[in-house]
């Protein structure tokens, strides 16, 4: 391969520079031309805008003036017959004889006579005697208006309730001893102003309109049925009170140019042409300017010529290297006579082999990373701020083919998780999300995968980390998908275990509380049976009198109340026994405690047990109701069999609202808890009683620990025993 000759260790620089025969071809051929070029345009353009302007304008005025001429007809005439003597005397039938004469000389008129109520009482559309319709409201407002300004309303377009189409018309405020009297209006069609707009003769493509004062369209030109009495568009109704030109948008959306004329009516005129339109003529203009411009440039260019002719070659050249460092391979280097372009040439060579030199270790550096992803038991991968899969290994793109779930719509009903809360995660809030947004989500969170042709439904922890680029702002995210499904597995078959034991542990508790739930019932029933027979004997003792019924009816009221007792104790013990550990629900924290107590406090009243119960904190917890009544029932029974040899036998179960938290005590005065088993109070198999298993503290705090609370035991001030507990109270949100 040729390369440039160097001289004293470099480049030995030979002829013109680029930019000395750059700069000589801009000063024999850009500066003239341009100017020229900028100069005529503008002189043209200019002057073709303000013909345009001019045009649009004077349309815009006249048809503002026929508009005004015409509404100045009606008003004219509504006046003079507000002042009819017929209509101050109350005369309606000479009245409607004069404004039938009146509507002679205005085609397609009416009058309307409304009382200030809004009761149509006359109109010339319909014969005398037709029953007539109120008026729209919005009618009324304009009366309102001009009997407040004694003076005439324009009104605004209205669906007729009579003509049965768009109506428009003046109305003239008729007073009678200084207090309104009537409304008279006199009404046209809004076609009238539609054949008014037709017959001004515009431009082909051009655009009239005129709008009432809500900036509701009374005609139009173009498409006048589809838009009489619908609001203009947002943009011309903010410009409607302005005389002069703007740039707005038409109702179908297209950008047109529009000359304004308001009335003093209250009504507003506007003529307009699509932009594309307004613009054509300007760029004919320039067009015919280019080619001028195009002419002058040919002969600036033949002079420029022959100057560029010297540095063709040198920038040929120059531009091969290029490609062919685009297309990987080396620059052909050989000298060209032009310093710039040989140190270029020089440089590209340099570059091609150290560019070479890089990708080659970009790619082995590359291979490596893929290996070593792929050898990963869990799911790995980078994405850009789109949520685009950069980087992945096989284990991630088998949940991930391109887009992380909280940008891909699709897959997006495949993911589901829920919060501390039993919430749905939404997508938002996934990890991948929440990284994007700079909030790293570390160890992850529990996601479950329902499957799709390339992975079963399977449980997951999703863990993402949001990654920044050299400034420090979030550019991406690195994800990582790990498959718990064995593990979930594992735990679901850990709580079924549970379960059982814990349902097993209810059935042994309820054996050795038999004797006092047997004393509890024994108490409603035998009440039942002395009830019934003090009634028997009532009935069979002769005839009711009233003290008898009355006695008679209390009796039975009492076996009523006993049998609910006996009912609910039966509730109670059915409900303590059933399986059902997997049931949360929001329960008051008073009133579950007032339940529980209710069956485990059974065996205190049989054992003479005085007990001080205070459960009546508000408050409201999530929880397994049957699972936190065995926790209460396993305490009290624990409390009142520590009591069995004490002199002193007192219980006193109270609930407290602290903060966050609702604690219950249980307080027992017994002999207390030996220092040697205090600590391992709650671990399994440890117990104090010479018959125990030793798993009923350990099965409270696993139940308490489940509902994310905590248990403990403390020696009581007065002797004995205080074990307490706490669970979350439920948050608002």
């Amino acid at each position: 391969m040729a390369g440039p000759t160097p001289a004293g260790g470099g480049f030995a620089p030979s002829g013109l520079s680029i930019r000395q025969r750059l700069v000589l071809i801009v000063l024999m051929a850009a500066i003239p031309m341009v100017l020229l070029s900028v100069d005529i345009v503008w002189r043209l353009a200019e002057r073709e805008r303000d013909n345009n302007t001019q045009a649009l304008l004077y349309a815009a005025h006249s048809v503002l003036s026929a508009v005004e001429a015409q509404l100045g007809n009606y008003v004219a005439v509504g006046q003079a017959l507000g002042e009819s003597p017929a209509l101050q005397s109350g005369d309606l039938d000479a009245f409607r004889g004069e404004a039938e004469r009146a509507m002679i000389g205005l085609p397609g008129a009416w009058v309307t006579l409304i009382s200030p109520d809004g009761q149509q009482v006359m109109n010339t559309l319909l014969p005398p005697g037709d029953p007539l319709p109120r008026v729209p409201e919005s009618v009324m407002v304009g009366a309102r208006r001009a009997f407040a300004e004694k003076r005439v309303e324009i009104t605004d377009v209205v669906k007729g309730p009579v003509a049965g189409g768009p109506v428009v018309g003046a109305g003239v405020p008729v007073l009678r001893g200084g207090r309104p009297a009537f409304y008279l209006v006199i009404g046209v069609l809004a076609d009238t102003f539609r054949e008014l707009l037709n017959t001004r003769q515009m431009p082909q493509g051009w655009i009239a309109a005129i709008i009432d004062r809500d900036g509701n369209f009374v005609a139009r030109s173009l498409d006048h049925e589809r838009w009489v009495g619908r609001p203009a568009s947002a943009g011309w109704r903010a410009v409607k009170h302005a005389d002069g030109m703007a740039e707005v948008d038409s109702v179908e959306g297209r950008p047109l140019i529009t000359a304004t004329s308001p009335s003093s009516l209250g009504w507003a005129v506007g003529v307009a042409t699509e932009r594309v339109l307004f613009e054509a003529p300007i760029r004919r203009t320039m067009v015919t300017a280019a080619l001028l411009t195009a002419v002058v440039a040919l002969m600036s260019m033949l002079l420029a010529g022959f100057a560029a002719r010297r540095i063709t070659r040198p920038i040929a050249a120059l531009e091969a290297g290029v490609v062919r460092l685009e297309r990987g391979e080396p620059p052909d280097v050989r000298t060209t006579g032009v310093p710039e372009v040989d140190h270029a040439l020089f440089a590209l060579d340099t570059a091609a082999r150290t560019i070479a030199a890089r990708e080659r270790s970009l790619r082995e550096n590359e291979s490596r990373i893929a290996a070593i992803l792929d050898v990963l038991p869990v799911g790995v991968g980078l994405v850009d701020r789109d949520g685009r899969i950069i980087v992945g290994n096989a284990n991630y793109r088998r949940f991930v083919p391109q887009l992380v779930p909280s940008r891909d719509e699709l897959r997006q009903e495949l993911w589901e998780g829920w919060d501390a809360n039993g919430r749905r995660i939404p997508p938002e809030a996934f990890p991948s999300a929440r990284a994007l947004r700079g909030d790293p989500v570390w160890p992850g969170v529990e996601l479950f995968f329902r499957g799709d042709e390339t992975q079963p439904a399977t449980w997951t922890r999703v863990a993402a980390l949001p990654f920044r680029d050299e400034a420090g702002e979030v550019s991406g995210a690195v994800q990582m998908i790990v498959d718990i499904d064995q593990e979930r597995r594992a735990e679901e078959e850990r709580r079924t275990l549970q379960a059982e034991l814990l349902h097993l542990s209810r059935v042994s508790d309820m054996g050795q509380m038999a004797a006092a739930l047997a004393h509890e019932l024994n108490q409603p029933l035998t009440a039942v049976a002395v009830y019934i027979g003090a009634c028997q004997k009532l009935v069979g003792a002769g005839p009711l009198e009233e003290g008898r019924r009355e006695k008679l009816g209390e009796l039975l009221r009492s076996t009523s109340e006993q049998a609910l007792r006996a009912g609910e104790i039966i509730r109670q013990l059915r409900e303590f026994v059933r399986k059902g550990e997997n049931e949360l629900r929001v329960v008051s924290a008073a009133g579950l405690m007032r339940e529980s107590c209710t069956l485990a406090l059974a065996a205190a009243r049989h054992k003479d047990v005085v007990v001080r119960l205070d459960v009546e904190a508000p408050g409201e917890i999530l929880v397994n109701k049957v699972q936190i009544q065995q926790v209460v029932f396993n305490l009290v029974r624990n409390a009142v069999e520590a009591m069995e040899t004490s002199e002193r036998k007192e219980l006193a179960i109270r609930l407290v609202a602290a903060r966050d938290r609702m604690v219950l005590s249980i307080a027992d005065t017994g002999s207390g808890l030996a220092p040697e088993i205090a600590d391992r109070l709650f671990m399994p198999f440890v117990s104090t009683k010479a018959q125990g298993m030793g798993i009923g503290l350990s099965v409270c705090r696993n139940i308490i620990e489940a509902h994310h609370g905590r248990i403990s035991a403390e020696p009581n001030p007065g002797g004995g025993t205080v074990f307490k507990f706490w669970l979350p109270l439920l948050r608002d949100e």
